[in-house]
């Protein structure tokens, strides 16, 4: 009998499988590399947008104006609205008495400032709402005159 022996080493077939496997572990991951950049992408987004959205709101919350109704869209396309009115009762301020009148300079203002975006996946809007009372600033010195 004569006795063959097998030479050492892989078989194409075995190769084949071999790259396969690889083949499909490398796709895997990139899809998973590729999602979490649209991720950061769009966590980035977001983060400007609320940026925007507090710098409007610092700008006005200090010295609020009596009414202000405001839009705007940046380069970047964010779509700024912001808005400052007298507040009313259904804004969280509490209704005074009957017999007391208080003018609309001395009520609080109600300030929002809305940012929208467009998103991979739809329109993104964040919302920023509070209330801000007006200082004037000529009775706020007589105040501190009169202090000292």
């Amino acid at each position: 009998m004569t006795g063959r022996t097998r030479a050492g080493g892989f078989t194409l077939l075995e190769i084949a499988v071999a790259m396969a496997i690889v083949g499909i572990g490398m796709v895997a991951c990139m899809q998973v590399f590729s999602g979490s950049l649209q991720l950061q992408g769009r966590a980035s987004r977001q983060t400007r947008a609320v940026m925007r959205a507090r710098t409007e709101m610092d700008k006005i919350v200090f010295d609020p104006p009596k009414k202000l109704q405001i839009e705007n869209t940046s380069p970047e396309g964010f779509h700024t609205r912001v808005t400052v009115r007298a507040a009313k009762v259904p804004d969280e301020v509490p209704a005074p008495p009957d017999d007391t009148e208080i003018e609309e300079d001395e009520l609080p203002r109600y300030v929002q400032v809305d940012v929208e975006w467009e998103d991979g996946r739809g329109s993104k809007t964040y919302t920023l709402k509070t209330l801000a009372l007006r200082v004037d600033k000529e009775e706020l010195g007589k105040e501190e005159e009169n202090d000292n």
